[in-house]
């Protein structure tokens, strides 16, 4: 599957990243996106490490999209049993195996687990983090400790906000060294945190991991601040917190519903709360209690950026999936065989549907409408043309096309500013009548003006069903 589909903007930044790295062959701090008219593109963006992995596989075998989901792939399969390890580190045997099935079959795991962005790695380290250190805690082996603060200051890395959802539970690692006990009483957890503030080793993995994850993000002000390129980290167009949305009742319930059908596939509602009840006086229920309760508080934290891009709830699966696996393992064993068999068969047909439809048809749709257009780009176009894409703020079609150029809504399609895109080096003009983007379709007022806009005389459509186009500016502007 090409890059289309839900979030496939995000995907696509993604993509361009990993094609820039190995066709410019700039550094791993210089990433580049393909929306940057006619400059270099060098972007303000997370700590690229997942596309130049990619584009690393790309120096081998060439630019295969599929090898960058593979990564994605590969990474979730490690997560899965990572999953299970720790929940037979916090609860028992069985509920990590069942916890890692519960991983395994979630729709927003499955998607986000096979997708071209960083989201799977960023898991990844998670897990990684959490079995590490809790060898670390059991052991005291350096090297478990090592591995512990690579996961750590690379999930905050890729995406900052891990410094608080997978730093709380890190601490209770250590605040609970025996997860199969009762929890200890808050004396005895308030004098185990006095000792671990007074250990040197703590500040030292704590403030170097801050300074790392500090150190990138500066640099990476320095990219946007200079290039004007940005996804959004500082300033007014930043979109990641919203008081008023926090407040509303609609918010949280889009987010319950969106949780429960993608992350919990319905039928693991019940069995979370079933594994809560379970541990909640276990010191392992504490743990993955207090991933829960630190994915809260980023939520609450980046409100616009949660309700809008659902790959923020992933990582709850990482503390979720274990609980359900408890739920299921309690409920299991007071259940007939055949009982069984029928929900788990309810569950894998809940999880089919819910990735068929909201996830694998978007991506045909989405395929059937541009690729036609994106590879006549390709053969039609040098690869050094700058075109003008009118896709809104979604790249998706200038990554599929494998071109660099400008991306504008259409309400900004104007012959006079054609005509100042053209004075800085764009050829040609594509996008289509009938969608605004990859994903929402034009109003129709709009659509009847672009298409007197873009009338010429050789005027011809890449697709007619579709109303995608591909015209030299200079045939609209003589």
């Amino acid at each position: 599957m090409p890059v289309v589909g839900v979030h496939s903007w995000r995907q696509a930044d993604t993509a361009a990243m990993a094609r820039h790295f190995v066709e410019q062959g700039t550094p791993i701090w210089l990433p580049q996106i393909d929306w940057a008219g006619a400059s270099a593109g060098y972007v303000e963006c997370e700590f690229p490490i997942y596309p130049f992995l990619v584009s690393r596989l790309y120096g081998l075998i060439g630019i295969q999209e599929w090898m960058g989901r593979s990564v994605s792939v590969l990474c979730s399969a490690i997560t899965i049993w990572l999953v299970m390890r720790l929940g037979r580190r916090w609860f028992n045997p069985e509920a990590g195996w069942w916890g890692g099935m519960a991983f395994a079959l979630a729709p927003l795991g499955v998607y986000y687990g096979r997708a071209f962005q960083a989201e799977a790695l960023l898991v990844l380290c998670a897990a990684g983090a959490l079995e590490a250190h809790s060898i670390w805690v059991e052991r005291r082996t350096k090297w478990a400790l090592a591995i512990s603060w690579i996961c750590f200051a690379g999930a905050a890395l890729i995406k900052v906000i891990p410094m608080l959802w997978l730093g709380l539970p890190l601490l209770l690692v250590e605040l609970i060294p025996s997860p199969h006990a009762e929890a200890e009483s808050c004396r005895q957890i308030m004098r185990r945190l006095w000792h671990l503030l007074l250990n040197p080793w703590f500040w030292v993995y704590s403030t170097t991991a801050l300074a790392v994850t500090s150190a990138w993000y500066m640099h990476a002000y320095g990219l946007g601040d200079t290039s004007g390129l940005t996804f959004g980290f500082w300033g007014d167009d930043s979109d990641r917190s919203n008081i008023g949305l926090a407040l509303s009742l609609s918010s949280w319930m889009n987010l319950a519903i969106r949780i429960g059908l993608r992350a919990l596939v319905l039928i693991g509602i019940p069995l979370i709360i079933i594994g809560i009840m379970r541990c909640w006086r276990l010191g392992g229920g504490r743990i993955a209690l207090g991933g829960v309760v630190g994915m809260l508080i980023c939520t609450i934290a980046t409100m616009r950026s949660s309700t809008v891009h659902e790959y923020y709830q992933f990582p709850l699966l990482l503390f979720s999936s274990p609980l359900v696996g408890l739920g299921w393992q309690t409920w299991n064993c007071k259940q007939q065989r055949w009982v069984v068999q029928i929900v788990l068969s309810v569950t894998i047909i809940v999880s089919l549907v819910v990735l068929t439809v909201d996830y694998w048809a978007v991506e045909t749709r989405q395929r059937s409408i541009w690729m036609p257009l994106a590879e006549s780009i390709r053969r039609e176009l040098p690869t050094n043309a700058r075109i003008v894409s009118v896709t809104g703020s979604d790249p998706t079609l200038l990554n599929l096309a494998r071109r660099q150029g400008w991306i504008i809504p259409s309400n900004e399609l104007t012959r006079k500013h054609l005509q100042i895109l053209r004075s800085h080096g764009a050829s040609h003009l594509t996008g289509s009548i009938k969608w605004h983007n990859t994903y929402t379709p034009t109003k129709e007022t709009e659509a009847q003006r672009i298409n007197q806009l873009i009338q010429t005389k050789d005027m011809h459509f890449v697709d007619k069903s579709k109303k995608t186009y591909l015209i030299p500016i200079s045939d609209i502007i003589p």
